[in-house]
């Protein structure tokens, strides 16, 4: 269950699945700037190619996912398991395959200014 008085989220890291080949993604909570995403995965699922608008980090709070990624050095692949956090930059494409039944929390950044050279 949720509670989103005063922003708070709770028992975030359940594992609340849905069958069929998609995984369920919940928003827990939306702040100034952030919002956070709880991702359950049946093994198998798979978050297929995807954007996020502003930078994302991805935690992997029980299971184990493969994280593929596109950035300008090419495809990169990742195992996430349960303890891991990656950061992905804004506009890259990025692809979620679970290994293992699985929970993820994706926390995306909004309204953030593009660094300046």
């Amino acid at each position: 269950m949720n509670d989103r008085i005063n922003n708070l989220a709770v028992d975030t890291a359940a594992w609340v699945p849905r069958d069929g080949e998609a995984p369920n993604a919940e928003r827990l909570l939306r702040g100034n700037g952030l919002t956070l995403v709880r991702i359950s995965f049946r093994h198998g699922q798979v978050l297929d190619d995807h954007r996020a608008p502003g930078p994302i980090l991805i935690q992997c709070l029980s299971g184990a996912i493969d994280l593929e990624v596109t950035t300008e050095a090419g495809r990169q692949s990742h195992r996430l398991d349960a303890g891991s956090v990656i950061h992905v930059d804004a506009n890259n494409p990025h692809r979620l395959r679970a290994i293992d039944d699985a929970v993820v929390h994706v926390v995306l950044h909004r309204n953030v200014a593009a660094p300046t050279a």
